[in-house]
């Protein structure tokens, strides 16, 4: 197989885009010892790029890229009509309900083989909806170069990153300001810095998460997914606190004891969290959970599962994980 591995690096992606698509899809193209294939804009001043881009996608037999729902940007869109007959596959990060429609169409279009999709309830409608075209539950990673712990005592008590539920956010703003613990927090695309995140949460204690039908019931549209800022939090040795999606994709992935769960509207934070800052065996979990995360979810795993099932053809059973996680 030689594979060619399309990155939109060059089309201004968002924020949360380069938490996930650059460890990934940079690990994969080292896998086929290629370098990334990054599409400039369409235009005029753009065409000896494009020239490049054409040369580099002729190539490959192989094409894969990431979009966010139904379909990618037009710059990658054209780089994989230049490559002809090639095969195709992709990794759809949200596949709300809303967009079934749209990526269940795109996906047969484009002949897809195999059509990754991030969120396991989507995909399962997916496959329901279009039993001829070929979806597969891919779980986020965790960027473990960027989310790793950081050396000394951690000095942050509980750190807060992107969209977040604000009966939570205030009973933990309460509970520090009450025992003089530093809480930090940041909204959406406020920090762009990738680092300066992982040293954020690789510097706290705890980390607060929520799934998305929590934060933002209008985007999740009924679904509540494993997000990657879970991954994320163990990879860097930060003990959740939180609520657990109701999709059953944690407790089949990560270890349930690495994680200090609370009621939403954060009633009975200030005694858990009381009882958990003196329990010894919390910490343990968690490190115990940062060597798991590390080992089996990172993108560089992910980036090794993608190819191996390019390569063989045979899906991948992520159902097996939670045998491994009861290890």
């Amino acid at each position: 197989m030689n594979l060619g591995v399309l990155s939109n690096e060059n089309l201004n992606p968002q924020t949360f885009w380069s938490m996930m698509a650059p460890p990934l899809l940079e690990q994969l193209a080292l896998k086929n010892n290629a370098k990334l294939i990054s599409p400039p804009p369409i235009a005029s001043q753009n065409l000896g790029e494009w020239r490049r881009v054409l040369q580099s996608v002729r190539s490959a037999d192989t094409l894969f890229w990431m979009q966010v729902a139904a379909r990618p940007e037009i710059s990658i869109s054209l780089a994989s009509f230049l490559a002809g007959f090639a095969r195709r596959s992709a990794f759809v990060v949200d596949a709300w309900r809303s967009s079934h429609t749209k990526i269940g169409l795109m996906t047969l279009a484009q002949g897809l083989d195999p059509c990754f999709v991030g969120v396991r309830q989507g995909c399962l409608e997916l496959k329901k909806r279009f039993p001829s075209a070929r979806f597969e539950w891919m779980p986020f990673g965790a960027d473990t170069d960027v989310f790793d712990a950081q050396p000394g005592e951690r000095s942050i008590f509980c750190y807060s990153m992107g969209r977040r539920h604000e009966p939570l956010h205030q009973a933990l703003l309460r509970y520090c300001s009450d025992r003089g613990l530093n809480y930090l927090h940041s909204s959406n695309g406020e920090v762009r810095d990738r680092a300066e995140l992982g040293r954020r949460v690789g510097s706290s204690q705890y980390f607060l998460v929520t799934p998305p039908d929590i934060s933002d019931p209008a985007r999740a549209e009924g679904y509540s997914p494993l997000v990657q800022r879970y991954v994320e939090g163990l990879s860097a040795g930060a003990r959740l606190v939180g609520v657990l999606p109701k999709s059953g994709e944690y407790e089949m992935l990560l270890p349930l004891d690495a994680m200090l769960q609370v009621a939403p509207d954060g009633s009975d934070l200030a005694a858990k969290l009381d009882t958990d800052r003196g329990n010894p065996d919390a910490r343990l979990a968690v490190e115990r959970a940062r060597i798991f995360v590390r080992e089996h979810h990172s993108y560089a795993k992910r980036a090794e599962q993608i190819y191996t099932r390019l390569t063989t053809g045979q899906p991948i059973d992520f159902e097996q994980m939670h045998v491994l996680n009861q290890a």
